[in-house]
């Protein structure tokens, strides 16, 4: 039986995100046009380490290869966000949504748009201190990310800032996969990745 305090809560925390975002100007921006940089060394197979599952998310957003992306996951999967409490408090309030979610945004931006650019940056791994098994990873990055809409003229969104992965080994295959996934960007300040998302629910 499906509990009704978890359907009304997960209800209640998506109408939040959805106020909040919705709240934010997401303003067409100009961009340079597509960069030369190359793209990761990615896909890996096997996943057998977490910063491998880093580099197949980035490589499946530069190629907008759904399946790949979702590879990068399991039902477990939650992508959380940190928003600003709209009625002024400076607290930061912590929402989340889960893989079918995640599916769909991914889906509908995939088809959308002509090119993604994506630049993860960072290197650091270590024991995740929110798991007691000590299986999981947390993996900082800083992240630069733009959606083009038009290549001509090169237009679309841009985002920037901060990103945390929680990574762990599947206990069926031991793959690595992203468990937990926190935007850490200032919502007050600049476009999230999760406020780009949210343009493809």
């Amino acid at each position: 039986m499906t509990d009704s305090n978890s359907i009304s809560k997960k209800h209640n925390s998506m109408a939040a995100i959805a106020s909040v975002l919705t709240a934010l100007l997401l303003s067409m921006a100009c961009l340079t046009g597509p960069s030369s940089s190359a793209l990761p060394s990615a896909p890996w197979e096997p996943v057998d380490s977490a910063w491998k599952a880093i580099e197949n998310l980035e490589y499946a957003y530069e190629t907008k290869d759904l399946d790949l992306y979702m590879s990068c996951f399991r039902e477990d999967f939650e992508f959380h966000l940190l928003w600003y409490n709209p009625h002024g408090s400076s607290a930061k309030q912590d929402s989340f949504w889960g893989y079918a979610a995640e599916e769909q945004i991914h889906m509908n931006m995939f088809a959308a748009v002509p090119l993604i650019e994506l630049i993860l940056s960072g290197t650091s791994e270590y024991p995740w201190t929110g798991d007691s098994t000590g299986q999981s990873y947390q993996l900082d990055r800083t992240f630069n990310l733009k959606v083009y809409t038009s290549m001509f003229p090169a237009q679309g969104y841009m985002a920037s800032g901060s990103t945390l992965f929680i990574c762990r080994p599947d206990t069926t295959d031991d793959q690595w996969y992203v468990w937990h996934w926190w935007d850490l960007s200032d919502t007050k300040e600049s476009v999230t990745w999760a406020t780009l998302k949210m343009m493809f629910y």
